[in-house]
């Protein structure tokens, strides 16, 4: 053992180094750890430390993963921002536009109304209207108690309203600028206006079933209003502006006119004002005096057929229908269709001289007021001996009549009164014209033909009878009744319609038998049933009608008539046609001749002076040849004129 063993307690080792515990040991802890971690690292010179290669590749891969999943995210927020964009923008857009941009409709200007001669019959105003956001107005009870006395709505209305779960309440609509002014001083939360168009008629109840009336939103419900509402209404226009959370209108410059309106078209008329006043006049006056359920009067141009004046009664004020009874708003000149009586006499007796089965001079016997035919017995008003054709359309006479008729046979008087237009429409521009009633020609039984001949068995419109009436003044032609003279368009000019030529819908009897027929409604006028409507200005020719109305339960026939007159005039060349119906007079009398016949008479001087028509000549006859006026009720010739 040498010293140095000695020293040390340990065995020196061979080759002049420790063993290899001995070496572990001279590194104390470090190779301890290495043991414990399965390996150890060199040291001394030529060996790397703990930021070595290894590490470094470590981090650049943590790197490039980091990296990755970065670039990763920003591919997909970019594809994600592309589809919000590219994909889903345009409904992203709408969504937003829908929050933001309120779309509202611009009215259009509704056309106006004109008669003939540019009178304006209807107009169109633009007014404020009132409304309410219910969830804006902040203070519900001291609102309604400050708008109650402006408005004329009671405090609990206006409560109740503004306590709706609802962004829109209407307060007033269509208001006066006076009114909205005061509203719109007050300043209060949640209380908003906006402009609406207003209709207006200017001539007030004139020719208010033909011009008819629009509801509160501008539509068109009756007359002319309804018939040509879209041309009438025109096309609205359209703006997006900016509103609030409320969808309320911010007013800013950055309103967007989307579409323009397209104001309607104008509307002018064949009636005539002056007339139309004039026939309404007298009617009111023919009301007054006899007290009827209903009346209508009509005028007519017999050379076109242009309707120069409509008249209904009762009457009403378009700017409030809601107001009058729904009688008042029936126009009886097309809507109503009635057994005209007598006045229908003048068509089978032309259709037979039309036919040649018989002449104004044949000679009929009467039967002094009383004919059995089968079962049914026919009367007349007074006793008749002997007439002519020309004598049975003078005195009104049922037996002769029917005798007239028989001759043409059934098929043959069904196959001319379809020719004169009845049983049909006009076809006039008019909502609710109604046919009338009259049965298939196959249907008619034995005594058709005499209920025909005197206007029974079958309804008429007054429209379809002062066209059929017409056609005894214009040579026998049967025209096309018009209402609307022109259509055109104030903004452009342009002119969509226009009544041309006269539209001729049949010849139903030759111009020779025209002037045959109305002769002899020349005699009705001058010595006949017609007196009530001689004058010396303007000769007329017509018939009168008395008919019988049926029961309210359609059982046959009761105690209320309806009087009729059809006027046609000035002799010898007619200019217009006037028909005048009273429906159940309850005063003064019930036959035509009483109660229409002056009215019509009325109608006609007025008109004709008003159109400047010149008139007859006067004629001189001697006092010993004058006819004699006769007002003795009991005269059996008088009280036989006053029959019809």
């Amino acid at each position: 053992m040498t010293e140095e063993e000695l020293q040390t307690g340990r065995p020196a080792v061979e080759g002049g180094t420790r063993p290899a515990g001995d070496a572990d040991a001279a590194n104390g802890a470090d190779g301890a750890a290495s043991f414990c971690g399965g390996s150890r690292t060199p040291e001394g010179p030529g060996h790397g430390s703990a930021s070595g290669p290894g590490a470094s590749r470590q981090l650049k891969t943590r790197a490039t993963v980091a990296l990755g999943i970065v670039l990763a995210s920003l591919v997909a927020l970019t594809g994600r921002l592309g589809r919000l964009q590219i994909v889903e923008g345009p409904a992203y857009r709408r969504l937003a536009d829908r929050q933001q941009i309120l779309s509202r409709e611009l009215a259009a200007q509704r056309g106006n109304i004109y008669d003939r001669n540019g009178r304006l019959l209807a107009s169109t105003i633009r007014r404020w209207s009132i409304y309410a956001d219910p969830k804006g107005v902040k203070q519900p009870d001291l609102t309604a108690a400050t708008l109650s006395p402006i408005l004329g709505i009671s405090r609990g209305l206006l409560t109740a309203r503004f306590g709706r779960d609802s962004c829109f309440a209407w307060l007033g609509r269509q208001v006066s600028d006076a009114l909205a002014e005061k509203v719109r001083n007050l300043g209060l939360p949640g209380i908003y206006m906006r402009r609406e168009c207003k209709r207006l008629y200017p001539q007030g109840a004139l020719a208010a079933q033909v011009v008819g009336f629009t509801d509160v939103d501008g539509r068109g419900l009756a007359g002319i209003e309804s018939r040509l509402d879209p041309l009438l209404r025109g096309r609205p226009g359209m703006e997006s502006v900016l509103c609030d959370g409320g969808r309320h209108p911010i007013f800013s410059p950055q309103a967007r006119l989307e579409r323009a309106p397209f104001n309607g078209y104008d509307v002018v008329l064949t009636l005539d004002a002056y007339i139309q006043n004039i026939a309404e006049q007298e009617l009111a006056e023919a009301v007054e005096r006899h007290e009827p359920e209903a009346a209508t009067a009509i005028v007519m141009d017999v050379r076109d057929g242009s309707i120069l004046a409509m008249a209904s009664w009762p009457a009403f004020n378009p700017q409030a229908p809601a107001r009058t009874s729904p009688r008042a708003l029936r126009d009886m000149a097309i809507n109503d269709a009635y057994e005209y009586g007598s006045a229908f006499k003048p068509i089978p007796v032309s259709l037979a001289l039309e036919r040649g089965v018989t002449t104004p001079d044949s000679r009929f016997d009467c039967h002094n007021g009383s004919w059995l035919i089968g079962k049914r017995m026919l009367h007349d008003v007074h006793p008749y001996g002997i007439l002519t054709v020309s004598d049975i359309i003078t005195e009104s006479s049922n037996i002769g009549a029917a005798q007239v008729s028989m001759l043409l046979g059934a098929q043959a008087l069904y196959a001319g009164v379809c020719s004169f237009g009845l049983g049909a429409p006009t076809g006039i521009a008019l909502p609710g014209e109604v046919g009338g009633i009259m049965r298939p020609g196959k249907l008619w039984n034995q005594y058709s033909v005499v209920s025909v001949a005197f206007g029974q068995e079958m309804a008429v419109t007054p429209i379809a009878m002062v066209r059929a009436f017409a056609a005894f003044a214009n040579g026998g032609k049967l025209l096309q009744p018009r209402i609307v003279k022109t259509i055109r368009h104030a903004g452009t000019g342009e002119v969509i319609y226009t009544a041309g030529d006269p539209v001729v819908t049949g010849r139903p009897i030759s111009a020779d038998t025209a002037q045959k027929v109305l002769e002899m409604m020349r005699r009705v006028v001058d010595e006949g049933t017609g007196r009530s409507a001689r004058n010396d200005e303007y000769p007329l020719a017509g018939k009168t009608g008395t008919a019988q109305l049926l029961r309210p339960d359609r059982r046959g026939y009761g105690d209320r008539h309806l009087s009729t007159f059809i006027g046609l005039g000035p002799l010898p060349e007619c200019r217009i046609a006037i028909l005048v119906t009273l429906k159940a007079p309850t005063k003064g009398g019930y036959y035509g001749g009483t109660v229409a016949a002056p009215a019509v008479k009325n109608i006609a001087i007025r008109t004709l002076r008003y159109m400047e028509v010149p008139p007859a000549p006067p004629v001189e006859v001697a006092m010993e040849n004058r006819p004699e006026e006769k007002h003795d009720a009991s005269s059996p010739k008088l009280a036989a004129s006053q029959a019809d």
